[in-house]
């Protein structure tokens, strides 16, 4: 096992980016980037035992930074996923945050994302390395000193385990996320729609018009979104229903039918052609359901190993509290981060084959 180190590029601002590639005794390897953090590649076996990048981005950094290219990769933060009017409520007093999708906030603005982190630590020994990044008070609109970490690490198994650490120095909100593509093909072209794919849950959040949750909870039972026995992802995606945009696809919270804090399977990918499975677990309530529905049909840059970053390519599974959880700390499972008191979330991603 190793960690290697390697400039990635740089930034059209002059920032260099680097890139740590960690390896296991396989020679499975994982490369993270310091650019929001975010997962750059993942080689795993296929049946075969060949090695293939199953997760979608670029070859030059400064394609992440563009929001239009999805977030390809990147940890999202402080609160992923959506946030109603751009405004939410702590205690009474109200706080106002980027309105970058109109009179909504999507991804905080994405200044976590589209920002190089800092190393904090790397560790041969346990294949893992840590990343941080500091917010100060009122950046974006949220209170608190904040800092988060994020623990990448690689085990022999081929498991990619993701550990969110955050500290604030006053009452905040965090609702993290990574927003990595996946094509367990590993192929440069090609959908995921014939993709296998389970999620275990039984509701989802009733969105309006501008998918931005009302606060209700739907069934899942009988309806196109309904994937508590696996099938493909393409079977049903362009079916009409009344939380999908048409044209579109799939772009849903997933409420998680466990505990909203027990660490357990959220959701099983599979492909067939190349045998590659991965399963996602994490202590999170929701999972997010994106097909890049939004992204270009052509056009898009992407990378050598699997291809370019177009609509439909890759699906998203991104871990979560449900979206605009802040305005509805009530109605949703959702923590606050007290002062000086660390908040902490693991998600995996177990790559097999079968």
């Amino acid at each position: 096992m190793s960690i290697t180190e390697k400039s990635f590029g740089k930034l059209p601002s002059g920032e260099e980016i680097f890139l740590y590639t960690i390896t296991n005794k396989n020679g499975a390897h994982v490369s993270i980037q310091t650019l929001g953090a975010g997962i750059q590649s993942v080689f795993v076996p296929d049946k075969s035992g060949a090695l293939g990048d199953v997760v979608l981005g670029f070859d030059d950094p400064k394609y992440y930074t563009d929001p239009d290219l999805g977030y390809q990769g990147l940890v999202v933060g402080r609160v992923a996923n959506r946030i109603r009017d751009a405004k939410f409520k702590i205690d009474g007093k109200e706080y106002k945050t980027p309105n970058n999708q109109g009179n909504w906030t999507l991804h905080s603005g994405g200044r976590f994302s589209f920002t190089p982190w800092e190393i904090e630590s790397k560790s041969e020994a346990e294949n893992s390395i840590t990343l941080k990044r500091f917010s100060p008070n009122g950046e974006d609109g949220f209170p608190g000193n904040f800092t988060m970490t994020v623990k990448y690490t690689f085990t022999e198994d081929n498991t990619l385990r993701l550990e969110y650490g955050i500290l604030s120095d006053e009452k905040t909100v965090a609702a993290p996320t990574n927003h990595a593509y996946f094509n367990l093909s590993g192929k440069t072209k090609g959908t995921i729609e014939n993709h296998y794919l389970k999620i275990n849950a039984a509701k989802f959040t009733e969105t309006d018009d501008d998918q931005l949750p009302t606060g209700e909870l739907g069934e899942l039972a009988g309806t196109m979104m309904d994937f508590a026995e696996m099938h493909k992802i393409g079977d049903k995606i362009d079916e009409p229903f009344r939380a999908i945009i048409d044209g579109i696809g799939y772009d849903n919270n997933y409420c998680l039918a466990k505990s909203p804090r027990d660490f357990t399977e959220a959701a099983v990918l599979y492909d067939e052609e190349s045998g590659r499975q991965m399963e996602v677990y994490t202590d999170l309530p929701g999972v997010q359901l994106y097909c890049g529905g939004w992204l270009k049909k052509d056009g898009n840059p992407g990378k050598k190993s699997n291809g370019n970053v177009t609509f439909r390519r890759g699906v998203a599974l991104e871990t979560q509290f449900y979206p605009d959880s802040v305005n509805h700390p009530a109605e949703f499972p959702f923590s606050y981060v007290e002062p000086n008191r660390e908040f902490k979330t693991v998600t995996e991603f177990r790559f097999s084959v079968k």
